[in-house]
Order: C-alpha cells, then structure tokens, then sequence
C-alpha cells in the first residue's frame, strides 16, 4: 500500500507560519510602544523667554522667584496683587515678582490697559501704573473709553504725556505684550491669574490671598534650610 507522505509536513508550515506571525506582532508592539515612550518621555518644549527686560519687584538674585501671567481687567488678578505686594515687601531680598502680561480676548479693555502699563514702563514707571490700574479696576474697567483714565494715570506718576500717548500705539509695547503672551503659551498657562513659584505652577486652589502668602512663605523657608 502506497504511503502518502506529501501531507505531513503541512502542521509544521502552520507552525511556523503562527510563529513567525507572533515575532512581527510582538515586534510591532514593542515598536508601538517604543514610540509611545519616547513621546512620553521626550524632550518637553522650551520656554520662551518672554519680554526682556522683565518687570520685576525685588532682587533678581533672589532665591524664591514669582512670575505671574496677568490680565489688568482680571478681578482676581486685582485681588492678588496686594497679597503678592506684601509678600515682596516681607521678604525683601529673598523674593522678586516677575509681572508678565496676559491680556484674556474676553475683556475688552486689557490689551489698552496692558499697553498703558507698558508705556509707562518706558519711562521707568510700570509698577506704579500696575498699582493704579488694579487699585482702580472697578472705575476704569467700566468706561467706554479708558484713554482718558491712563492718561490721568500718566499724569500723576509724572509721565511725559505726549510720549505716554505716542508709546501706547508703538509697535515696541505691543511686541513686549505679545512676547509674554508667547511665553505663557509655551508654559501651559491658558487663564489668569496664571503664578509659578520657582518654576512650578500653583494649583487653582492657592489663587486666593490666604493660600498664595502659605505657599510663597513655605517658598522662602525651604530655600532658607
């Protein structure tokens, strides 16, 4: 009787072939993954640099630093910058507050507002604008038109007002506002009032007075140890 012998090989083909069908699987997952990895644990993006020189309150030095991401017609950026004030004044010479403007589209006056305190930081004279701007948000904020509020700004911090008024419209402001913008862009920083604390960014729920001056305070004491 004739042996057939042609068929016996077939169950080793089927191995082989689900074996090898395994390998290109397995290597694809592992690829996969590789990939995934690798997005993961990648380089992050860069930071941009933001307007330079930056507005800054104490020594740069300092060991604890604030930067702030900030909209002039922000409520809750008005009632922090008291508490962010005092902090700075508390600890002189251990804290700088970096200021860098973040004017939100939904308020309507920001952008001019943010200019203003530009213009008058051409002068030498941004923090006192900043003060008047958040001391009195509740007037200004509600004008149809506010050029006249910074302009008797400019005038009781002793601008020259002629240059106050053409430094508003110039394209050196507007490319300092637009480059803290891009900074706060590359940090993640997407509302206001936007604070990091040496580099890391504070939960939502530290954006009250209470919470900040805790936080600011365990700052300075661990770079103190």
């Amino acid at each position: 009787m004739k042996q057939k012998f042609g068929r016996r090989p077939l169950p080793f083909v089927l191995v082989a072939g689900v074996f090898f069908s395994a390998i290109a699987v397995g290597t694809s997952l592992f690829l996969w993954k590789e990939r995934a990895h690798e997005t993961k644990s990648g380089p992050t993006k860069t930071a941009q640099p933001g307007a330079e020189p930056a507005h800054v309150r104490g020594s740069a030095n300092a060991r604890v630093k604030i930067e702030e991401f900030a909209d002039f017609q922000c409520p809750s950026c008005a009632a922090l910058a008291p508490a962010l004030n005092q902090a700075e004044q508390k600890y002189h010479g251990e804290l700088c507050v970096i200021f860098r403007h973040f004017p939100l589209a939904n308020h309507k006056h920001a952008q001019a507002a943010a200019c203003a305190a530009e213009a008058a930081g051409l002068q030498g004279h941004f923090w006192e604008m900043h003060d008047l701007l958040y001391g009195s948000q509740l007037i200004w904020t509600r004008a149809a038109d506010t050029r006249e509020f910074f302009t008797q700004f400019a005038k009781s911090v002793g601008l020259d007002l002629e240059r106050f008024k053409i430094d508003l419209e110039s394209e050196q402001v507007k490319a300092r506002i637009i480059a803290d913008q891009e900074r706060a862009a590359s940090l993640g920083a997407n509302r206001t009032p936007a604070i990091f604390i040496n580099g890391e960014r504070l939960p939502d729920s530290s954006l009250n007075q209470n919470a900040l001056q805790e936080a600011i305070a365990k700052a300075v004491n661990a770079k103190a140890r």
